[in-house]
């Protein structure tokens, strides 16, 4: 739910909003494994298996920009050409992984 639209407003993230997602995902984290403050993120995140929300919302920035725009965006250092979907040859699975 948070992730709705970042094709608008998530490419590219800015770091203001990078930690404001790393707040959010804080709070819920902490609410889901009943841990107090001083527990680190990071370790709460590889304890539940959830990728930090700044990264998904980048992907998921870069998969619609890409599917659903139809335009070229990059993300991790590798450039979506929308044209390479076209035929099908090309697998969005790459995006997830």
């Amino acid at each position: 739910m948070f992730l709705d639209g970042t094709a608008a407003w998530a490419y590219p993230l800015s770091a203001r909003q990078s930690r404001l997602l790393n707040s959010i995902q804080m709070k819920f984290l902490r609410n889901i494994t009943g841990t107090c403050s001083t527990s680190p993120i990071a370790a709460l995140r590889i304890i539940e298996g959830i990728i930090p929300l700044h990264i998904k919302a980048e992907q998921v920035a870069a998969y619609d920009r890409t599917t659903r725009l139809r335009k070229t965006s990059n993300y991790n250092n590798t450039n979506f050409n929308p044209n390479s979907y076209e035929d099908g040859t090309t697998s969005t699975q790459q995006f997830f992984n």
